[in-house]
């Protein structure tokens, strides 16, 4: 890993007098040492480091600025030990294509892996913006740790001038990062992994293990499909989160509400029941929903056809979710109640004791299902909705590529859904 410095080299102030333009000498201070007077901070910072810590100092610069200054400063560096000093000239275009063009300049200096160094304290007009916009690609396009980013805070009355590292609020691009995944793939681990090395005074209230470890399971749950967990995770963070929200900071309850309104909609005013009642069905299709907004497709068929197979165990007074019998229940009189939708009635046919006798149990609940005209839209769709499934089950291997239309289907399917289970508390299936 190269460690590399970079920084600006402006023209400084114009000196009336003598026509030019100059920077003025002063004592810096970083991480209380104070470096010699000189006019140049980035004498003083590498003097301080060490002059032997950088494999490569970069100096990004006008024409002007080097013909300017370039000279001096590259003689000062070399007079404290440094000997691989690089100028890099950049041009005076404003203009967004001039701007893309320093960056690219500059990321031609940038190897993969490098630890960086960055100095703004005398940047060309927006050449810092632009640096510093940078940083986060460069961070995932060529993986650099970013070691610093220094400002010198020189004022002209005062005869020593701070150094200010600015690097903690560089963080802000992958807080952002959070943001988006959280809104765009309901994925909050990445929150959970930034809070557990963020400072304290940066979203500080998200620190908190019990915090970090709930938004790994529920995100983990969710996309897991552990349906039948992800109310009791969704009613656990949203109590925690809810707690945290009386002391958060501005920034931290921005956050904080991003969860509270991603994953609310899953959570329940009481613990789910056990049984297959409203709030069970109520939550499985709020999960689909989310499944499909964040384009998990795969996750939501999935919970599609299972949850056709839980209206097959409704009739049952099953106490306790995780019971083995009610596990041995689900896995024969739900896979009977989804086949009876997947074929036509004339073609039903159910061999073996264990199967007989399930269908019979099956049947009479089955003909009240058609009376509400519940069968009908169960059937109008359950056996498409097994085929898509199937397919992403076996990787669409037995076709020529997967459909085209598996979010449209997707949205329909779970239309459907929504009106059988309006039908079933109408119908007073629920009890």
């Amino acid at each position: 890993m190269r460690k590399v410095y970079l920084s600006f080299l402006g023209l400084g102030t114009f000196d009336p007098v003598t026509k030019t333009s100059r920077y003025m000498p002063t004592v810096y201070e970083l991480n209380k040492e104070k470096s010699p007077k000189t006019e140049f901070v980035q004498v003083a910072e590498i003097k301080m480091m060490g002059t032997d810590y950088f494999d490569k100092v970069i100096i990004a610069c006008t024409q002007k600025s080097f013909d300017t200054h370039f000279e001096n400063l590259k003689n000062q560096l070399e007079n404290i030990g440094v000997s691989q000093i690089s100028p890099l000239i950049i041009g005076e275009d404003m203009s967004s294509e001039g701007q893309w063009n320093w960056f690219e300049q500059i990321l031609l200096y940038i190897d993969p892996n490098d630890e960086l160094t960055i100095d703004l304290t005398h940047g060309y007009r927006s050449a810092p913006i632009v640096i510093s916009a940078a940083i986060n690609f460069l961070r995932r396009s060529r993986n650099i740790a970013l070691n610093a980013v220094y400002y010198g805070a020189y004022e002209k009355d005062k005869g020593l001038a701070p150094i200010v590292n600015m690097k903690d609020f560089y963080i802000i691009n992958e807080w952002a990062e959070a943001v988006s995944r959280l809104v765009e793939d309901a994925d909050a681990r990445k929150l959970a992994e930034l809070a557990k090395k963020t400072p304290e005074f940066q979203f500080g209230e998200l620190n908190d293990n019990e915090l970090i470890s709930i938004f790994d399971k529920l995100t983990n749950t969710i996309r897991n499909v552990d349906v039948n967990n992800v109310s009791g995770q969704a009613n656990q963070a949203i109590s925690l989160i809810k707690n945290k929200l009386q002391i958060a900071s501005g920034t931290g309850k921005i956050l904080l509400k991003l969860v509270l309104d991603k994953f609310s909609s899953l959570a329940t005013e009481e613990p789910l029941s056990g049984r297959y009642d409203k709030p069970y069905f109520t939550v499985q299709l709020e999960i689909i929903r989310l499944l499909l907004t964040h384009k998990l497709f795969m996750q939501a068929y999935t919970v599609m056809r299972e949850l056709i197979a839980s209206i097959g165990m409704i009739p049952f007074k099953i106490e306790g979710l995780k019971d083995h019998e009610r596990r041995e229940k689900r896995r024969i009189f739900g896979e009977m109640f989804t086949s009876m939708f997947h074929f036509k009635e004339k073609k039903w046919k159910f061999e073996g004791e264990q199967k007989k006798a399930a269908f019979t149990e099956l049947k009479p609940y089955y003909d009240k299902l058609k009376d509400s005209g519940i069968e009908k839209i169960l059937r109008d769709f359950s056996g498409d909705l097994a085929n898509y499934r199937n397919g992403f089950d076996h990787a669409w291997t037995a076709t020529s590529g997967a459909e085209s239309d598996i979010e449209e289907k997707g949205l329909k399917f779970y239309e459907s859904l929504k009106e059988v289970v309006d039908l079933l508390d109408k119908n007073s299936f629920f009890g």
